[in-house]
C-alpha cells in the first residue's frame, strides 16, 4: 500500500491523537509547572507514577489481555468491575473493541488484516515499527465494526456493552477525578490531590508505550522458539511488561493464562492469575500441555534447521558461480598476456583474484556450517551473505563487461 495514501492527515484520527499525543503532552507541562511551584519532585511522586504504572500494566494485561480477549481464565463480576474501571483509566479505548481488534490481529497475524502488522510497508522497517508501535490508531483505516467472535464470546457480558457505550465518561473520571480525590482521601492535602493528578497521569502515559511494544519490539526482537513469524520473546523486557514479552510463546498458544509457561519466566500477570485462583477469585485457568508445547517447539526447530541448511546451499552455489565466474575473467586477462595489457590490467587481476579466494573460502564455511548448530548458522548465514555482498559489489567495480571479452 502506498505510504502516502496511509499516512495522510486526512486519515488522522484527531481523538486518538488528542489522547495519545497531545494529553501526553499536557501531563509532562504539568509535571514542569509542578516541579516549578514546588521546587522538586522526592519519592513521594517517583512512587505515585511507579504505582500507577504497574496498576495500569496489570489491568492491561490481566483484564483486556487475558482475560476479555483470550477468554484464560474467568473471575467474579467484582473483580471484572474493578479491572474494567482501571482499564477504562489507561486510555486504550472500550473493552470490546480493544478484544476484537486483537483477535483480528491473532487471525491475520503479519498479514493485510492484521490491524498493526509490522510488514505494512514492506522494506521499510522504520515505518513498519512506528505503524505496529501506534501509527495505526493515529491513522485509522480500520473496521468500524466488532467482529463476530467478540460479540459471540463478549456480547453478553452486559457490563463490558455497558462500558462501550459510555467509555469515555468512565475514561474521563478516572483520569481527571479519581487520582485527585483518591490522592486528598489518603494523605489529607491538596498538594497530594494535585500529585496523584500529575504523576498518575505521566506513569499511565508512560504505561501506554509499554503496551504498545508489545505490537511493535516484540514483533521486531526476540527468539523464535515456539512459532515462526515476526512475534518473539524478549527475556530483558520483562521488568517493564510483567510478562506480555513473552510474545512468541503467546502466538503460539493465545488462550493460555499464562505468557511465561516455565516457573522460572518472569510473567507477574501468571503469578496474580494463579494468585487469584487459589483464593477463589479466578476458575477455568488454561493450560496447555507440556507435551504439546514440546511438539510445538520441535516443529518450530526442524523448519528453522531447513530453512538455514536451504540458506547455506545457496550461499555455497552463489559463492561458487562467483568464483567461476572471477577464474573466467582471470584466464581471459592471462590470455592478453603483453606486458602492457599486464600493467593496466594488474589492479583488476590482483582484485579478481581475491575475489576467487575469497569465493572458495565462503563456499568451504558454507560447506562446514551444515554440521554446526542453529545459533551457529544464523550467524554464518548473516556473516556469508555480508561476504558475499561484498564480493559483487567488487565485481561490478571493476566494469568487467566493458574491460574484458565476454565469454562465449
Amino acid at each position: 500500500m502506498e505510504k502516502g495514501s496511509v499516512l495522510s492527515l486526512r486519515n488522522l484520527n484527531t481523538t486518538v491523537f488528542s489522547v495519545l499525543i497531545l494529553y501526553p503532552i499536557f501531563v509532562f507541562i504539568c509535571v514542569f509547572l509542578y516541579i516549578s511551584y514546588y521546587g522538586s519532585i522526592g519519592w513521594f511522586e517517583i512512587t505515585t507514577a511507579i504505582a500507577a504504572y504497574y496498576v495500569s500494566n496489570i489491568s492491561v494485561g490481566v483484564g483486556l489481555h487475558r482475560l476479555w480477549s483470550h477468554n484464560a481464565f474467568k473471575t467474579n463480576k467484582i473483580v471484572e468491575f474493578i479491572l474494567m474501571l482501571f482499564t477504562s483509566g489507561t486510555f486504550q479505548g472500550p473493552i470490546l473493541a480493544w478484544a476484537s481488534d486483537h483477535r483480528f490481529h491473532h487471525a491475520y497475524t503479519d498479514e493485510a488484516m492484521d490491524p498493526h502488522s509490522p510488514k505494512k510497508f514492506q522494506g521499510n522497517k522504520l515505518l513498519g515499527f512506528f505503524w505496529s508501535h501506534f501509527g495505526w490508531m493515529l491513522f485509522s483505516e480500520q473496521r468500524k465494526n466488532l467482529d463476530r467472535s467478540t460479540i459471540k464470546l463478549l456480547g453478553k457480558n452486559k457490563m463490558l456493552v455497558w462500558q462501550l457505550r459510555n467509555y469515555w465518561a468512565i475514561a474521563l473520571f478516572m483520569n481527571l477525578v479519581f487520582p485527585p480525590v483518591l490522592g486528598f482521601i489518603l494523605f489529607g492535602t491538596i498538594k497530594a490531590a494535585i500529585a496523584f493528578y500529575v504523576f498518575v497521569g505521566l506513569g499511565r502515559a508512560i504505561q501506554q508505550h509499554a503496551t504498545f511494544c508489545v505490537n511493535s519490539a516484540c514483533h521486531f526482537l526476540g527468539t523464535k522458539k515456539y512459532i515462526d513469524g515476526t512475534a518473539g520473546d524478549i527475556w530483558w523486557f520483562a521488568l517493564f511488561l510483567l510478562g506480555e514479552n513473552w510474545h512468541n510463546f503467546h502466538h503460539a498458544f493465545p488462550r493460555d493464562y499464562r505468557n511465561g509457561h516455565k516457573w522460572y519466566h518472569f510473567d507477574v500477570h501468571k503469578w496474580i492469575i494463579y494468585t487469584m485462583s487459589k483464593i477463589g477469585l479466578a476458575s477455568d485457568l488454561v493450560v496447555t500441555p507440556e507435551s504439546r508445547i514440546h511438539v510445538k517447539a520441535e516443529e518450530v526447530t526442524e523448519s528453522i534447521y531447513s530453512t538455514l541448511c536451504n540458506k547455506l546451499r545457496l550461499l555455497k552455489e552463489e559463492s561458487e558461480k562467483i568464483a567461476v565466474f572471477a577464474s573466467k575473467k582471470i584466464q581471459n586477462l592471462e590470455k592478453m598476456a603483453s606486458v602492457a595489457i599486464k600493467s593496466s590490467k594488474q589492479e583488476i587481476y590482483s582484485g579478481l583474484l581475491s575475489v576467487e579466494r575469497s569465493a572458495l573460502l565462503i563456499s568451504q564455511r558454507a560447506e562446514e556450517a551444515f554440521h554446526g548448530s542453529i545459533k551457529a548458522k544464523e550467524k554464518l548465514v548473516k556473516k556469508l551473505s555480508e561476504e558475499l555482498n561484498k564480493l559483487r559489489a567488487s565485481l561490478n567495480s571493476y566494469h568487467l563487461n566493458e574491460l574484458l571479452p565476454t565469454d562465449r
